[in-house]
């Protein structure tokens, strides 16, 4: 059982409490905001809830809608550890209770991927204190029912790897559905962290316009499903989960989907500083 480590930090430790923000995310919204759509891709944040969690919502409060058997969450590995394509075969648990991982279909997606270059394989230690795809279960149990998981924590991606990657992700999909089970692709990235913190500065007047201004040129790349655009402005800014967006839009684009942007914001907008600061995106693909 890989035990929650950043309850208490990023989300409430109390199984109340986590409980009761959540549903404050979703009330929240309005409700021309949430639109029934047949939801099948997304992207969201992954920072503390306070800061992200609004964002995080409206992409969830849609899920929340539809049926799905798997999330396959496309996580982003901040300490490196572990293998490129890095999968963990434990159950996770969350304050709101234990998530179980779907084995068959880490086999099968594992089979296939050690056909390829790609470095891939299991380590528990690599998602021991990963927090990018921790903070997304307490949401998807809030949204969901009777589902299942594939973590997979991704790095060092050529745009090569994610086009093989992508082909195998999308047959595997289509094969599962076949067999009637509906899976959910879930990119888990924040977007670009502005600041001397982040040793990122690339501009040092009018800071929320310019960040909005360059977080949302990598956003339109994502809504013309256009792989390439993204990734190499993923690789000029600092886009924690480039690798998981990548493979997430390339995933969409073989399964011919269409993208639309749900939400975007910054932890200045929340905090009213600009010098160091992040910016959060929630995409929908349908």
């Amino acid at each position: 059982m890989r035990k929650a480590v950043v309850a208490g930090q990023f989300y409430p430790e109390d199984r109340n409490e986590l409980k009761k923000m959540i549903d404050g995310f979703f009330s929240d919204l309005q409700v021309s905001s949430v639109v029934d759509k047949p939801i099948r891709a997304g992207i969201v944040p992954h920072a503390g809830y306070v800061f992200s969690g609004k964002c995080a919502a409206y992409l969830y409060r849609m899920i929340k809608n539809q049926s799905f058997d798997t999330f396959i969450i496309l996580g982003t590995n901040h300490s490196g550890m572990g293998e490129n394509v890095c999968f963990s075969i434990s159950d996770f648990e969350t304050p709101l209770g234990n998530v179980e991982t779907d084995m068959n279909l880490v086999e099968d997606l594992l089979v296939q991927i050690k056909k390829l270059s790609v470095k891939s394989g299991v380590s528990e230690e690599a998602h021991k204190y990963e927090h990018s795809i921790e903070v997304q279960l307490p949401f998807l149990q809030q949204s969901a029912k009777n589902f299942k998981i594939v973590p997979i924590l991704l790095k060092d991606l050529s745009i090569k790897d994610v086009e093989a990657l992508g082909r195998i992700f999308s047959s595997v999909i289509k094969q599962q559905e076949k067999a009637g089970n509906k899976i959910f692709v879930l990119a888990s990235s924040d977007f670009t962290h502005y600041g001397k913190s982040y040793r990122f500065v690339p501009f040092a007047t009018n800071i929320k316009e310019n960040l909005y201004k360059l977080d949302n040129e990598a956003i339109d790349s994502i809504l013309k499903l256009d792989v390439e655009s993204f990734y190499g402005k993923s690789r000029l800014t600092t886009i924690c989960g480039g690798n998981s967006v990548s493979l997430c839009l390339q995933i969409a684009k073989n399964l011919k989907l269409t993208a639309e942007k749900l939400c975007y914001n910054t932890s200045g907008d929340v905090l009213g500083k600009w010098d160091n600061v992040v910016g959060y995106a929630s995409v929908g693909f349908y």
